[in-house]
């Protein structure tokens, strides 16, 4: 089995011909376009053991700009190091109520010059936590309107971009008002406003709203400062490109069909959404119903060289559809092997390499794969 770096595949599969559609890609594979495999070479987390290695839930990786593989701990309260062979270096934050110290913290975002993004409770404050990446320190808190804010990506320089959910009664109906929008460190300001919707708020539908609040939208950037916004959704697969201006360049449409859920992929979404909603300190007994139909697009990756990775919603088997920046369908990428839990897999993609956990582990126990490309 011959092992490729990310410059090795893309070398391989412009060799390879073949006539490619742009912008679009059928609900399976084909023999015109490649396709490679993702082979998990090494984990990180271990059920019984050293403290360390033992994952309370994770909810967030990055890597950090020296390669090093940060993982959002969200029942620690913290980020956990780890160098790129899975030895423990250090943890950034930890769980309190004093300044910088933290409490429901359910996303993370690193940016290119290594600014530490966290978003939830912490300091007294529900918002936007900054931390330094190198040193641990902490740089300040950002309080937020409304929820703290979602979703969010590492972007260049100093900055990241984040999904933010507020309330809107003016109208007479409460209404949510969704936002996707670059911010950089210490500024409560937007530099640049990519996306704003409206979406009537049900008390009522709770599974929605904690699907919106997780999810609703899949995004990513790179260091070029291109933003890339995908909808959840059953009905439209579409990857909206922006430019650093917040401009539309272009569009990605993918052509795939929706999956009904299984009944027992219908439970394990049940314990993710009533996982997500311990994670904001609300009742995780509420009841919830999701989506039968999974969404079209369940993730959004960019890796170092500017390709476009597009996870499908469909298929068991976690599956992407790799395009290149001008928005060309390269080659297909697949977990490779029979992993029980691969449909609940979410993954983290850069230049350093490929990661993934599993949100419902069939095993009982979270942790970290390592995975690489394989021809």
């Amino acid at each position: 089995m011959r092992i490729l770096t990310a410059a090795a595949v893309i070398a391989l599969f412009i060799s390879c011909g073949g006539e490619e559609t742009i912008g679009e890609a059928p609900d399976g594979t084909t023999s015109e376009v490649p396709t490679v495999y993702l082979v998990s070479v090494d984990s990180i987390g271990i059920d019984i053991g050293d403290s360390t290695y033992v994952m309370g839930a994770i909810e967030g990786l990055a890597y950090g700009p020296d390669g090093n593989i940060a993982l959002l701990d969200c029942a620690l309260a913290c980020v956990r190091i780890y160098s790129p062979e899975g030895e423990y270096q250090r943890q950034i934050g930890r769980r309190g109520n004093g300044p910088g110290e933290l409490q429901s913290i359910a996303f993370l975002g690193i940016s290119e010059d290594g600014h530490v993004y966290l978003t939830g409770d912490g300091s007294e404050i529900l918002g936007v936590h900054q931390y330094d990446y190198y040193t641990g320190e902490w740089l300040g808190s950002l309080p937020s309107l409304g929820t703290p804010p979602t979703c969010i990506e590492g972007a260049e320089d100093s900055l990241y971009v984040r999904k933010d959910i507020n309330f809107d009664v003016s109208s007479g109906e409460p209404q949510l008002l969704i936002s996707v929008a670059k911010y950089t460190c210490g500024n409560a300001e937007p530099v640049v406003t990519y996306l704003e919707e409206t979406a009537l708020f049900n008390p009522a539908d709770m599974t929605s709203m904690i699907a919106l609040v997780w999810y609703g939208y899949d995004i990513a950037a790179d260091y070029s400062g291109n933003t890339f916004i995908a909808p959840r959704s059953t009905e439209e697969a579409v990857v909206i490109i922006y430019g650093s201006n917040g401009e539309e360049t272009g569009r990605i449409e993918l052509d795939l069909e929706p999956v009904l859920r299984t009944d027992e992929e219908l439970e394990m979404e049940r314990l993710i959404l009533r996982a997500k909603m311990a994670a904001m300190d609300m009742d995780p007994m509420t009841p919830v119903e999701p989506d039968p139909y999974k969404p079209l697009i369940r993730g959004l990756e960019v890796d170092g060289e500017g390709n476009i990775w597009v996870q499908h919603g469909g298929p068991n088997v976690p599956t992407f559809s790799v395009y290149s920046s001008s928005g060309e369908l390269m080659y297909y990428a697949e977990v490779a092997g029979d992993h029980p839990d691969g449909n609940s897999w979410r993954f983290y993609i850069d230049g350093n390499g490929i990661l993934a956990y599993a949100e419902d582990p069939a095993d009982g126990y979270q942790k970290v794969y390592i995975l690489e490309a394989v021809q």
